[in-house]
This record gives structure tokens, C-alpha cells and sequence, in this order.
């Protein structure tokens, strides 16, 4: 009995040690986004604002975007994400890397 007793307190104080070192962060930060490229999800262009769906931290993040450029953002473009204040994004299309 007393074997079994010690045995269970030994596990019990092994999973303490192993969940006090685990650090969990659900919390995106702009350093997470900026300079990630996303996909459009609702169309947008410099006058209006759109979605964009990025990829974070093994999820999936949708945010309101806006952009600078005199363009046509449509569904399913790829676009790379420039700046972020708060959960809005501002993204600059991806042919315009390219030139």
C-alpha cells in the first residue's frame, strides 16, 4: 500500500513539472502577421474594406483589410500583409511584389 501510494504521488508531481513548462499563447500578435501573405475572402478595393484569411500559428485567422493600391482585390488572390493595427490589416497585392 505504501508502495502504491508513493508511486501515485511521484506521477502526480511528474505532471505538475511537465504543465508548469508548458506555455500556452493563443494570442496573435503583429509580429505573427505582418509580412505572412493571406487569401481574399470577401472582395475589396482602396475605397472599401475586405476579409482576409491568414494562416497563424497552425490556424486560420480572418481579418478586416484595407489597402493603398488602386486595385480590385477578388476571392482567392493571394496578398501579402504589410502593417496591422488592431485586428485590421493592411495588404499589398502579390503581382505587385514581382514588379
Amino acid at each position: 500500500m505504501i508502495v502504491g501510494l508513493f508511486c501515485g504521488v511521484l506521477v502526480v508531481w511528474l505532471i505538475y513539472l511537465q504543465r508548469r513548462r508548458q506555455v500556452v499563447d493563443s494570442l496573435v500578435r503583429t509580429n505573427h502577421v505582418v509580412g505572412r501573405f493571406g487569401t481574399v475572402e470577401i472582395p475589396f478595393d482602396h475605397r472599401s474594406q475586405g476579409k482576409v484569411r491568414v494562416n497563424v500559428k497552425d490556424s486560420l485567422v480572418d481579418f478586416v483589410a484595407f489597402t493603398d493600391e488602386v486595385k480590385e482585390f477578388s476571392k482567392g488572390d493571394r496578398v501579402l500583409i504589410m502593417d496591422m493595427k488592431g485586428n485590421k490589416v493592411w495588404v499589398v497585392s502579390e503581382s505587385s511584389l514581382i514588379q
